[in-house]
């Protein structure tokens, strides 16, 4: 009676296991990267038999130092974009671009209420009312007959 042998991995398939972990997002086990490698190669490997493979033992333990600088680095508020996926750091990028802006246009409108306190303050000194202040602005015929004020000199 012939002794059952055990599935051995090839080099392509040690290939498929390495670009499967390469590609990893979310956490990484060796239960969920067995269970993945045998729906995706049609038969079971053990830990073992993966941890065996070099090239599977390096990219497993890389991917898992990758994937722990991730999650620390975006815990601490400052993720390290080359150790992100793209699609990731592009958005971060962009969300730090977007939280600039927002920045500076805060630092606008808080520069607007400060001019406004300083108008209003002078205006109620100066005896006008907030009617006044908020009347609306008067039309302006440009008709035909249109001609541009001259600028008088300042002294």
């Amino acid at each position: 009676m012939a002794k059952a042998t055990k599935p051995k991995l090839d080099g392509e398939e040690i290939g498929t296991v390495v670009a499967m972990i390469e590609a990893w997002n979310g956490p990484l086990t060796w239960e969920r990267l067995t269970d993945r490698v045998a729906l995706v190669l049609g038969r079971p490997f053990s830990r073992q038999a993966l941890d065996a493979h070099a090239k599977v033992k390096i990219a497993y333990q890389t991917r898992k130092t990758r994937l722990r600088n991730i999650r620390a680095s975006v815990r601490a508020g400052k993720p390290d974009l080359e150790e992100l996926p793209p699609e990731v750091a592009l958005a971060l990028q962009r969300a730090e671009a977007l939280q600039a802006r927002i920045d500076r246009l805060q630092a606008t409108v808080d520069a607007y209420d400060v001019k406004f306190v300083t108008w209003l303050y002078n205006a109620r000194i100066a005896g006008l009312s907030e009617d006044v202040l908020n009347s609306p602005l008067p039309l302006v015929d440009r008709g035909a007959d249109w001609e541009p004020v001259k600028k008088v000199p300042r002294r």
